[in-house]
């Protein structure tokens, strides 16, 4: 009988890591020879005279060939009792698995091996480096590479070949190189945050949902308990706050619907009365996300009679750019709950698993290929969604749902900024559904979502105040461009490009004039507002007063043993909220949240 084919070089557990800068050797034992005398002839002609060794136990040995890369097979374990592995065991038995990669353990579990890591041979090498400490033996080495899903240049391999080589549907509208820049730096601050979050150095896919699972049944069984109705009037009453919304110019609608029943392993024909029963049971709420009309895929629509390709091109390119921003401004919104001092009181620690939910849902957009998220698209599970009424002009509504709370505050906040894009949209009805049906789909969604972040902090940062009203009507006033100009500032704010930046401080400074204007009015009218916006300055004067201030801070920082927070990331902050939330410090916790909130 034929030796089985030996798997790569590193499952061979008893050799050492010296030998891993070597070649891959197969050998064969007396067995294997007299067995299949044949393969063992062809494998010996077949390799060069000084690649064959015979060994003093009779054994074989041929190398194969220089390392330059492995492949090792993640195993992912499933709990039959758990139904929410059930439901994702059905999910991959759906998609297709052989059944020679599936095996049921003593344990009642079922173990479905699945993906691959592959591995340069340069790679492997700066694993053993980095990890030199505990890494002994192929088989240390083995545990370390399991587990390297999430690092810094390890995001799900078919999402980053597609980055990296520009078959993603991003490479039209920003060419390979800045699409797949935007998409490391996206990442490279995702698994920062996911490494914070869990406490470890290099979570795997199945630790990262587990720990999503876990974070997201805790807040829902809290938000349970506070009553989602009061929830979601909190979460209108930020977001009225955050944006300056007068009661009578919008109108919302916010529901936190709870848990997917598909999340749970329940089918989608599951009475409410059933849901509703299973809700009282578990202590959380359950429901379904409406996403009314949701294209899964990009439509067919022919083009407008008399448009050519190279015609429409520009307004397709421009409302990939808005969608990815609007998710991008949305994302600032979902951290308002860290400003809220009764929702902190009431539960300490409600925060902080807000926080891991979202941190989780971001690694999951880079750690899950689009096959998979389209599916679990289409098996009903959906965090939110929002969607605009503007049947009444005179008085648009926002209908936004979401699982939990930030979820909501992210729906509400994305329909807002959405509400300010309108006026982006081509004023030719025929040319607007053309592009709509092209760019308004789950399929474009998913890296609308993993760019729009980085696009938005481009510009934003280039906004002289921190001040919303500001950042949004410096949006509109960007809206108001011709198709063109508006893709060419926003690519040149991703390219770091001075006369774009330089374009935007302009339009943040009309603004500015703008708001300042109004207040004067609004004081002579007799009000009793007070004037929050700054005099406006000359731009070189207002960079200028910028240095200045930078230096004084850096004075004061010098004299001072305080610390610096303006000047720490997002990631930092976070964990620092963290911190302070584990020891009740909500001072400090109010007070980091305010400056995370302006990141």
């Amino acid at each position: 009988m034929a030796k089985k084919k030996e798997e790569p070089y590193l499952l061979n557990d008893e050799e050492h890591l010296s030998e891993v800068d070597t070649q891959i050797t197969k050998t064969y034992n007396d067995k294997d020879q007299e067995s299949n005398p044949d393969e063992v002839s062809k494998a010996i002609k077949k390799a060069n005279p000084e690649d064959v060794s015979y060994n003093e136990d009779g054994s074989i040995s041929v190398k194969e060939g220089d390392v330059n890369e492995v492949e090792k097979t993640q195993v992912m374990k499933f709990d039959i009792k758990s139904s929410s592995d059930v439901k994702a065991l059905q999910q991959m038995l759906d998609k297709g698995v052989d059944s020679k990669k599936m095996g049921v353990g003593t344990d009642g579990t079922i173990s479905v091996s699945e993906n691959k890591i592959n591995l340069t041979k340069k790679e492997i090498m700066g694993i053993i480096k980095e990890n030199k400490n505990f890494v002994s033996t192929k088989s240390d080495l083995l545990k370390t590479i399991k587990n390297r899903i999430i690092s810094e240049s390890r995001m799900n391999d078919n999402v980053r070949r597609k980055f990296e080589g520009g078959d993603n549907d991003y490479n039209d509208i920003l060419g390979q190189d800045l699409t797949n820049q935007l998409a490391q730096e996206s990442f490279r601050e995702i698994a920062d945050n996911i490494r914070q979050k869990t406490g470890k150095e290099n979570p795997s896919f199945m630790e990262i949902q587990q720990f999503l699972s876990n974070s997201l049944l805790e807040a829902a069984k809290e938000e349970y308990r506070l009553g989602t109705e009061n929830l979601e009037r909190k979460a209108v009453a930020m977001i009225r706050r955050q944006f300056n919304i007068p009661e009578d110019a919008v109108e919302f609608d916010a529901k936190i619907m709870g848990i997917p029943p598909a999340m749970l392993g329940l089918p989608s024909s599951t009475p409410q009365t059933r849901l509703d029963q299973i809700a009282r049971q578990q202590g959380f709420k359950i429901g379904d996300i409406k996403r009314e009309g949701l294209k899964f895929d990009k439509g067919n629509k022919p083009k407008p009679e008399g448009r050519t390709e190279e015609q429409i091109k520009p307004a397709l390119k421009r409302r990939r750019l808005t969608n990815s921003m609007m998710h991008g401004a949305a994302r600032k919104s979902q951290n308002l709950h860290h400003l809220d001092d009764e929702l902190r009181e009431t539960n300490p620690t409600l925060g902080r698993n807000y926080s891991n939910v979202m941190a989780a849902n971001d690694a999951n957009y880079f750690l899950m290929d689009d096959d998979s998220i389209k599916q679990q698209g289409m098996g009903g599970i959906h965090a939110g969604n929002v969607k605009l009424d503007i049947s009444n002009p005179d008085k648009p509504k926002i209908i936004a749902q979401g699982i939990i709370f930030p979820i909501l505050l992210h729906e509400l906040a994305k329909g807002v900024v959405e509400l300010m894009s309108l006026q982006g949209l081509s004023d030719d009805v025929e040319v607007r559904k053309y592009v709509l049906d092209k760019t308004d789909n789950l399929e474009s969604e998913t890296n609308d979502i993993r760019l729009g972040t980085k696009i938005w902090e481009k510009f934003v940062t280039q906004i002289p105040t921190e001040n919303q009203e500001v950042i949004s009507l410096t949006w509109s006033i960007l809206q108001e461009l011709p198709d063109s100009e508006f893709n060419s500032v926003i690519e040149g704010l991703i390219k770091g490009d001075g006369n774009a930046q330089q374009k935007v401080r302009g339009f943040a400074n009309e603004a500015l004039e703008e708001l300042r204007s109004e207040a004067a009015e609004d004081v002579l009218d007799g009000s009793d507002d007070e004037d929050t916006y700054p005099a406006l300055e000359d731009e070189d004067e207002l960079e200028d007063e910028d240095e200045i201030q930078k230096l004084i801070n850096q004075q004061l920082s010098d004299d001072s043993d305080e610390v610096d927070y303006e000047s720490m990331s997002k990631v930092e902050l976070q964990n620092l909220i963290d911190d302070a939330l584990d020891a009740g410090d909500m001072e400090l916790v109010r007070h980091l949240g305010s400056i995370l909130n302006k990141k």
